[in-house]
C-alpha cells in the first residue's frame, strides 16, 4: 500500500476496497452515512472496504444469531442491550468497523448514562456476530482484537464459531463467555432449527431449553 493518503473523498457508487484514503476521510464518510443501513464500513490504517448491501440470507442469518442472543439472555435473567450495526472507531488504532450485530453484555454498567456510544468509542462491545458468507478483504477479526472485543460469534454459512480474545488472539472455543449455558454446537443447533419451524414455535423451543438446562445445574 502507498504511504501517501488521499485527501479527497471517493465517491462511493459500488462494494469495493480503496487504498489510501485518510482518517479525517473515512470520518467525512461515517459522518454522512450515520444512520444509513448502507454501505458498511471498515477501515484500517488507510484501507477502505464498502459493502453496499447483503444478502437475504446473510441478513437473516445475522437476525437469528442475534434473536438466539435476546432470548437466552433473557430466560437466563442477563440483562444486555443489543446495539446491531453502531459504527466503532477510534483514530488512536487508525480502525473502525460496522459489526453485523453486537451487544453490551459484561460491561453493561460501564455504558450507562453515556448519551452517544458512537463517538469515539471507548468502551468495546462484549459480543460481535459476525456473518461472513463472502470473504471480506480486509481482515476484521484483528480490527476487533485492536478494540478488545471479548468475544467474537462468526458464520459463514455453513459452520458457526465462537472465538474470545486471549491476549490480544482470537481463540476459537466451544462455550460462549457471554452465554455460558451456550455452545456453539448448540446455537448451531438452533439456527438450523429456525429454518424449519415457525417461528414462535422456534422461539419456545429456545425458551424451555433454557429452563431444562437451569433445572439440571
Amino acid at each position: 500500500m502507498s504511504a501517501v493518503l488521499n485527501s479527497i473523498k471517493p465517491i462511493i457508487t459500488k462494494s469495493e476496497v480503496i487504498y489510501g484514503v485518510s482518517w479525517e476521510i473515512y470520518e467525512t464518510l461515517v459522518a454522512e452515512y450515520w444512520g444509513m443501513p448502507n454501505p458498511r464500513l471498515t477501515y484500517d490504517s488507510g484501507i477502505l472496504e464498502v459493502e453496499m448491501s447483503n444478502s437475504d440470507e446473510h441478513e437473516e442469518d445475522n437476525r437469528t444469531l442475534a434473536k438466539i442472543v435476546d432470548t437466552i439472555a433473557e430466560e437466563s435473567d442477563i440483562n444486555l442491550r443489543n446495539f446491531g450495526s453502531m459504527t466503532f472507531k477510534r483514530e488512536k488504532f487508525r480502525k473502525g468497523f460496522e459489526p453485523d450485530s453486537c451487544f453490551y453484555i459484561q460491561s453493561l454498567s460501564l455504558i450507562e448514562g453515556i448519551s452517544n456510544l458512537g463517538i469515539e468509542n471507548q468502551i468495546p462491545p462484549d459480543l460481535i456476530i459476525e456473518i461472513n458468507r463472502t470473504s471480506s478483504s480486509v481482515p476484521r477479526m484483528p480490527i476487533f482484537a485492536a478494540f478488545g472485543v471479548k468475544e467474537v460469534w462468526r458464520f459463514d454459512g455453513k459452520i458457526l464459531k465462537f472465538y474470545t480474545l486471549e491476549k490480544g488472539v482470537y481463540l476459537e472455543t466451544e462455550t460462549s463467555i457471554a452465554l455460558p449455558i451456550l455452545s456453539s454446537k448448540k446455537a448451531y443447533e438452533f439456527l438450523r432449527d429456525s429454518r424449519a419451524l415457525k417461528s414462535i414455535q422456534w422461539a419456545k423451543k429456545i425458551r424451555e431449553w433454557v429452563k431444562t438446562e437451569k433445572e439440571n445445574k
